[in-house]
């Protein structure tokens, strides 16, 4: 195991102002929850019973699977610990270190995922009792949480198809269109994104943006490209991010983009506003942020493809520790098969969170995810999420600098506005001093 590397990897994930939407959407309350207490040890199974544990922070996701699992299964019992998510990495590294037991289940989120490979404590699940083909899954996800040497470390707790969301009266008011294929054909490209803002704006009396917050622009743009952030031992900070600060630059010196820090109470009124056209949707961001924050938009909202192409933004896997006892380790495959594998966890996941799993099977049935949604005028929201953008998503290859990487691109995204004299070399390079700051690996090199 790499731990001293991954050990400085953890202390740039502390920094996190907070977790990245969509590796858990839920609550990330930092008090614990549920009967394990202050205690973070499994617990033998007694009697008839057999105990496991998990930590998480995603409550939204947990509390309704376990609640309906244990029902059905009250020969098993899952005790869940609340981590906030800027905390959780740094505890499953301490609690290897100090030799004291981890939980049974370990929820991994994707900007972390290659540094959950090395930790060497997981069970791979392409192995016996567990017998899973990675085939079965999506193929844009099915390789992200399985290490160099082929061992699957968890399975994806739900697919994250991202693409742009509109308010339907202003793309007719400043476009005159809302239908979604149209709007498509009017912004092939990340300059007719700039054009056409810029025209909103100035139609407005500076009053509207096409986009409300740099920050959402800059996750959507990162994770749109498909540049490796890191070849062999080198990160390519420069390569990843020179385009999103370039066209964030444009998109600030145009008035395209409002000057909100995304994912705050401000922020989050603009969807309910008549100044905000544009938010890149993650399909999680439907529920959380869109409906949650824009209670009377129903039939307002449009779904459309980016000029990027489809992509993917957030998500977590789920993994099983390979320090749990046989019978822990087989409570724990039964909840998972259940939760992904088995048309009853699929459906729960489905009815009480908005989850979608990665497993290709249960998307042959239309009514799984197509049909129409009221909110966004009847549009075929699933069936454009997980069958057209789904379809056509390339992740690049995860990396241990992933979460740094992330961490400093919200930071450039922030400084892009508050100080209109950063041009992109100039962020760029305040990027590079970043990471040389936070990557210290000698053996790295940052470029």
């Amino acid at each position: 195991m790499k731990l001293k590397k991954v050990t400085a990897m953890a202390m740039t994930a502390v920094l996190a102002l907070g977790m990245l939407a969509g590796c858990g959407k839920g609550d990330s309350k930092d008090t614990a929850k549920s009967d394990a207490g202050s205690k973070d040890t499994k617990q033998e199974a007694e009697g008839d019973v057999t105990t496991i544990t998990y930590w998480g922070w995603d409550t939204n996701w947990y509390e309704p699977m376990f609640e309906k699992f244990m029902e059905e299964n009250p020969d098993i019992k899952i005790e869940a610990t609340n981590v906030a998510y800027s905390d959780y990495f740094t505890k499953i590294q301490q609690a290897i270190a100090s030799g004291s037991e981890l939980p049974t289940m370990v929820q991994q989120s994707c900007t972390l995922i290659a540094n959950y490979k090395e930790l060497g404590v997981f069970e791979d699940l392409t192995s016996d009792p567990y017998n899973v083909d990675p085939d079965i899954f999506f193929d844009f996800i099915k390789d992200r949480a399985m290490t160099e040497d082929g061992q699957l470390i968890g399975i994806e707790q739900s697919v994250s198809p991202s693409a742009i969301a509109y308010k339907r009266d202003l793309a007719k008011e400043y476009f005159g269109t809302d239908d979604p294929e149209e709007l498509a054909a009017l912004f092939q490209s990340t300059d007719d994104y700039i054009t056409k803002g810029k025209e909103v704006n100035e139609k407005s009396g500076g009053d509207a943006y096409l986009f409300h917050s740099s920050g959402a622009v800059a996750e959507w743009l990162y994770f749109a490209d498909s540049t490796e952030l890191q070849t062999g031992d080198t990160v390519n900070f420069t390569e990843k991010m020179t385009p999103v600060m370039d066209t964030l630059v444009k998109m600030r010196d145009n008035k395209v983009v409002d000057t909100f820090e995304n994912g705050t109470p401000q922020a989050n009124a603009t969807y309910a506003d008549d100044n905000h056209l544009f938010y890149p949707c993650p399909n999680w961001a439907i529920s959380y942020y869109i409906k949650a924050n824009d209670a009377d938009g129903e039939g307002n909202w449009g779904l459309m493809m980016p000029a990027t192409g489809g992509y993917s933004c957030g998500g977590c896997s789920v993994g099983i520790t390979n320090t749990s006892t046989d019978a822990e380790k087989e409570a724990a495959w039964r909840f998972m098969k259940w939760a992904f594998l088995e048309q009853g966890g699929v459906d729960t996941a489905k009815e009480s969170t908005d989850y979608y799993v990665p497993t290709k099977e249960f998307y042959e049935d239309p009514s799984y995810a197509s049909g129409a949604d009221p909110f966004f005028g009847g549009q075929d929201v699933g069936g454009f999420l997980y069958g057209e953008i789904a379809q056509s998503i390339v992740i690049p290859t995860p990396s241990i600098y992933d979460q740094t990487v992330i961490d400093i691109r919200d930071l450039l995204a922030n400084a892009v506005m508050s100080d209109s004299d950063l041009d992109t070399q100039a962020l760029i390079d305040k990027g590079l001093e970043e990471c040389a700051n936070r990557i210290t690996d000698s053996d790295i090199k940052v470029k």
